[in-house]
């Protein structure tokens, strides 16, 4: 039997058994003791920062489905609870992500550069001038002149962290533009008319004469009373709002131009709460897929936040990486060794999480794969929506 300790309840006078009394349940602790103290109850009931953090990281990041086995057989008390531990990462994930991403100055001739350098990385309207050129040989010329202008880019983006593939990116997209391009001139060729040009299309462009974006549906321009979005699936009430949305969008675009950080910052405040929704449906996937094995969904969305929690540390560990890197200024030596490290930091991602679905729901090898090949595609197509609609959110909402 356990014994009572010297102190009694400050509150109804009980002789006390523990840090709680058993009679009126006040706990021993309150607010009148040293700061201190406070700070570390605090920690410990926000971030679970103890011994138990230094249980739980070690095994999330070395162990595939090790913390989700342990969790659903009833070992839970050791370790950081699936929640917390995917709420604490995937903020720390963005708000890294946040510093290391470069900010962006859009000038007056709506090119968008690197701060600090003179790369060019994007031109908004995407088309590199190739809708007033009115020949094919005039559009590979240019499309050679804008693989020059990246390639000097990345020479001098060196060393900014993630810039790379936001160049590779754009040029891909730069390129299609071209060929495009020069598909409507061959075809206007073959027809023996005049070369085409393009046509207002329903959708989101900027004027490069104009601070605010040309918002057009139905080939015209957008307006609220006259031209307005209407789906014809939605409530009324629904369209009216989304209308509303849309009316913020050139103002914003303003402040944007003034102010580019504005959206940069306004797109990683949303997309957290954008994924927190993106796990819920993705445990909804493991249920549907796994139905046959009779598990409760909270199972399944346990799986889910230990998944998504190891790609959130998993991208800390590369960034951390990379900012190593570019703190020692990328010497030569550390160059190689860094590669192979993240290329096999970026291989431990989907190995991982292949073993983590394996090893929890038990399945043998082609079925696991198959499984595997199913979500990761759900997955890819979850993440761009959520992406989407983090950036709509980010300029409608600024």
């Amino acid at each position: 039997m356990t014994t009572p300790t010297d102190a009694h309840c400050r509150n109804c006078g009980s002789p006390l058994y523990g840090e709680h009394c058993y009679a009126c349940g006040q706990p021993t602790k309150g607010l009148v003791r040293h700061f201190s103290s406070i700070l570390g109850d605090v920690a410990d009931t926000i971030f679970n920062i103890d011994g138990r953090l230094l249980r739980t990281l070690p095994a999330l990041l070395l162990k595939p489905g090790f913390l989700t086995r342990e969790y659903i057989e009833g070992h839970r008390v050791r370790y950081v609870s699936p929640v917390r531990l995917f709420v604490f990462l995937c903020i720390g994930t963005f708000f890294a992500a946040k510093l290391a991403t470069p900010s962006f100055e859009i000038g007056r001739d709506d090119a968008v550069r690197v701060a600090g350098t003179d790369a060019v990385v994007l031109d908004p309207d995407g088309n590199e001038g190739f809708e007033e050129i009115d020949t094919v040989e005039g559009v590979e010329a240019r499309m050679a002149e804008v693989r020059a202008e990246f390639a000097a880019s990345r020479k001098e983006s060196e060393g900014v962290p993630g810039m790379r593939s936001v160049l590779d990116a754009t040029e891909k997209q730069v390129e299609a533009a071209a060929a495009a391009r020069i598909a409507e001139l061959r075809a206007s060729e073959g027809d023996g008319g005049a070369p085409a040009t393009r046509e207002s299309s329903p959708g989101f462009s900027v004027d490069e004469n104009s601070d605010t974006p040309d918002i057009n549906f139905n080939g015209k321009p957008w307006d609220a009373e006259t031209n307005p979005l209407v789906i014809e699936s939605l409530p009324d009430g629904v369209n009216r709002w989304l209308n509303t949305q849309i009316g913020h969008v050139p103002q914003n675009w303003k402040r944007v131009r003034e102010d580019p950080d504005l959206l940069r910052n306004a797109f990683y405040s949303a997309l957290p709460t954008a994924l927190f929704v993106l796990v819920p449906v993705f445990a909804l996937l493991l249920k549907i897929l796994y139905v046959y094995q009779r598990r409760l969904y909270m199972e399944h969305l346990v799986s889910a936040l230990h998944g998504h929690a190891f790609v959130c540390a998993m991208l800390l560990v590369l960034m951390a990486m990379t900012s190593f890197e570019s703190l020692l200024g990328s010497p030569a030596w550390l160059a190689a060794p860094m590669g192979w490290l993240e290329w096999l930091a970026l291989a431990w991602i989907p190995a991982y999480l292949w073993l983590h679905l394996k090893r929890v729901h038990g399945q043998g090898w082609f079925a696991t794969s198959l499984n595997f090949a199913i979500l990761g595609f759900a997955e890819i197509l979850l993440l761009s929506v959520v992406a989407v609609f983090a950036l709509l959110a980010a300029l409608v909402w600024l």
